[in-house]
């Protein structure tokens, strides 16, 4: 009796602490006598929050900092928003977390997680002061989604180590000039756009990338994708500044667009086949020959080029399911794309072919001749326009095919 006597308060202070490591709701952490109860867990399972009345001592500046040791997991979230004079957040002990949320953190510049790798989101929104993350080893190596937004920071040091994500954005980060992650598919979708507001531009790298499901870039002055196989939506570059772009390697996409990339001279897709929707190239002024894509057979949506090019050289080129529309105002040869009784390609939409134009458009817009040249039937600079509608069946297909006569 003695014994169990003595065992009870030993049995009711382990089930206390017990109860303070497994919390459905969300811990809310307000002052340093909150962080020790975290602390106390190795283990904590549900959600951390530090929200904007923090009552931790402050700095000569007003300052506060937060440090937490002990936990190493904390299955839920952690949340820190709106404390908006927190500088300073560590957690040296923590390895695994579900969410990690910052928001609203004007004046925090200090970051450290030594020992944690593995986390199931990350949004950092807000963050202006902050311009580097430490975390443990080689970074977080494990990532279902990234969110990085409107931050401090001058590199992704810390997570460029990640082997998938599932979604990744970073935007508007004005001091960040390299991405370079080693990841080997991104299952949704990636975006980088609007960042590094240095004249140098932001330049991106993903040597091991292999398949993606969806790939916007924007503002950026490079963008290397050597290892890129497949792309089940869409690739799209919109008003980077980059000279050239090649992916060597790269053989299906859904969507292939390239708009408003003021410096672009090359493009080199060697061994792409087939675009699964449509193809655009537009308004990239110093685009000149759009000859980079030797495989390329079948577009099966629409093929829409405009802009000052001069020449455009697809020579695999045998199907197109939508619209056909090439306008530019530079010296173009239409003749390799006007279709005749030889010809394999087969075209199911709007054929549009124009060069020496005004205002060359996108597709479903009519061409505008020059004042200097007018277009003349099937030469350099004519102007062809031909509905062809679609053909179904054996038979008729065949008979179709041979009919397309301009």
């Amino acid at each position: 009796m003695a014994i169990i006597a003595y065992l009870l308060p030993a049995l009711a202070f382990a089930s206390t602490a017990i109860a303070q490591c497994s919390n459905a709701a969300t811990m809310t952490i307000t002052a340093s006598a909150d962080a020790s109860v975290l602390a106390s867990c190795t283990t904590y399972s549900g959600s951390v929050a530090i929200p904007t009345g923090l009552a931790t001592p402050q700095d000569t500046n007003g300052h506060q900092q937060l440090s937490v040791d002990g936990v190493q997991v904390i299955t839920g979230n952690l949340t820190v928003t709106n404390a908006i004079m927190l500088s300073s957040l560590s957690f040296g002990d923590l390895k695994q977390l579900g969410g990690f949320e910052l928001g609203g953190l004007t004046v925090l510049s200090e970051l450290s997680f030594p020992q944690l790798t593995q986390v199931s989101s990350m949004n950092f929104t807000a963050l202006p002061a902050l311009q580097q993350m430490s975390f443990g080893g080689s970074g977080i190596s494990q990532a279902d989604s990234v969110l990085i937004t409107n931050t401090g920071l001058s590199s992704l040091q810390g997570i460029n180590n990640l082997q998938s994500v599932s979604t990744f954005n970073v935007n508007n980060n004005a001091a960040l000039q390299n991405i370079s992650l080693q990841v080997t598919s991104i299952k949704n979708s990636l975006d980088i756009e609007a960042n590094d507001g240095f004249v140098s531009g932001l330049t991106t790298t993903f040597p091991m990338l292999e398949t993606a499901q969806n790939m916007t870039f924007r503002n950026c002055s490079s963008v290397l994708l050597p290892s890129l196989a497949n792309v089940t939506q869409d690739l799209g570059f919109y008003g980077n500044t980059m000279t050239s772009f090649a992916a060597p390697n790269l053989t299906t996409v859904g969507g292939l667009i390239f708009v408003d990339n003021t410096e672009l001279t090359n493009i080199s897709i060697p061994g792409l086949v087939s675009v699964n929707g449509s193809y655009q190239i537009a308004n990239n002024t110093m685009l000149k020959q759009i000859n980079g894509f030797q495989k390329l057979s079948v577009i099966k949506g629409a093929l829409d080029f405009n802009g000052n090019y001069t020449e455009v050289d697809l020579p695999a080129l045998t199907q197109v399911q939508g619209a056909f529309n090439m306008q530019s105002s530079g010296q173009l040869d239409c003749s390799a794309f006007q279709t005749d009784k030889s010809s394999k390609q087969v075209i199911k939409g709007n054929f549009v072919c124009s060069g020496s134009i005004s205002k060359p458009g996108g597709a479903g817009t009519k061409a505008s001749a020059s004042s200097t040249s007018k277009p003349t039937g099937k030469s350099s600079a004519g102007h062809t326009e031909v509905n062809f509608p679609a053909v179904i069946g054996g038979t008729s297909f065949i008979a179709g095919l041979l009919q397309l006569v301009l």
